[in-house]
């Protein structure tokens, strides 16, 4: 099964095709065991299958469909990143990180199972979203596949994700630093969610200068996503997000509200929404209209 020729709103594309990445994550995170390790699969699948946007699954099938029709091929790395940012999300509620009991609307990992659990649950995650890469991606050839997995692997650590939550732990002291607010982002949310776009066309047809132009916008959409974010955590709904708002407040962190203000925050969302969408012409593809959609949905929700 493919998607539909005809042109889809990303609502349409997100409705059709994240049933089949539940199904394909609940396939990938059932393993057959059946001694004291039930424990850990039980706390991955609590937090793998406690629903959430998907958006970063849904971004990589997206972005290949530019290049190839058969998203099959790809679900692998969409599933795998899904799994690595449940992973974040398990250990960013911990005590010792955000110290939250709500994630999707349900109890967060640790307490559900304990935060010995919790912890084991996220590096298991981690590192079963690689060996997805290693095993699941064999219609592509072999060199590609291995630059994906490096490129995964920045994307996570010290210069990207992992980097990116110690600056915004570390970055209450920093007060109004726009330069360091946007690197922190730039690093926890925008490096994973820009790897999603990017990782998937590097296993196409896309040339260089197409794969640049991807990263740019991956970097728009990261920052998009994050700025919506810190709006909806101030006047978001608790019941329709799952999880508790106001905590950056409360934790006195660096976020783009502390900085610009509601008002000026809103406004900077429409800035980086218009700045995304005019980095996609650059492509020089037939339609980009999907992720033009993508751009309108992540603008769009905090209304």
């Amino acid at each position: 099964m493919t998607p539909p020729n005809r042109v889809v709103t990303f609502t349409e594309f997100a409705t059709q095709l994240r049933p089949r990445i539940e199904e394909k994550m609940a396939e990938y995170i059932h393993f057959g065991i059946t001694d004291n390790r039930t424990t850990l699969e039980a706390a991955m699948r609590h937090s793998v299958s406690a629903g959430g946007k998907r958006l970063r699954p849904l971004l990589a099938l997206a972005t290949f469909q530019l290049f190839d029709t058969d998203i099959s091929r790809i679900m692998p790395l969409a599933c795998a990143i899904e799994l690595l940012h449940t992973y974040s999300l398990i250990h960013d509620d911990l005590p010792s990180m955000d110290n939250d009991s709500l994630r999707r609307g349900l109890p967060t990992c640790h307490v559900k199972y304990g935060e010995d659990i919790a912890i084991l649950a996220g590096d298991t995650l981690n590192t079963y979203s690689f060996e997805l890469l290693a095993t699941h991606l064999s219609t592509f050839p072999p060199a590609q596949v291995l630059k994906v997995i490096a490129q995964f692997a920045v994307a996570c650590g010290i210069n990207g994700m992992s980097g990116g939550q110690v600056l915004d732990l570390k970055g209450v002291a920093e007060r109004d630093n726009v330069e360091y607010l946007v690197k922190t982002h730039a690093l926890k949310t925008g490096a994973l969610i820009s790897a999603s776009i990017v990782l998937p066309a590097i296993l196409t047809s896309a040339t260089p200068t197409q794969l640049t132009i991807l990263e740019k916008f991956g970097n728009e959409i990261g920052l998009l996503f994050q700025i919506g974010d810190d709006i909806l955590d101030v006047i978001g709904d608790q019941g329709t997000m799952g999880k508790t708002l106001n905590k950056d407040a409360d934790q006195n962190k660096l976020t783009y509200i502390r900085v610009y203000g509601l008002p000026g925050t809103q406004a900077l969302l429409k800035t980086h929404a218009q700045q995304a969408r005019e980095t996609l012409r650059d492509l020089n593809l037939p339609t980009t209209s999907l992720l033009e959609s993508i751009v309108d949905y992540i603008e769009t929700r905090i209304s």
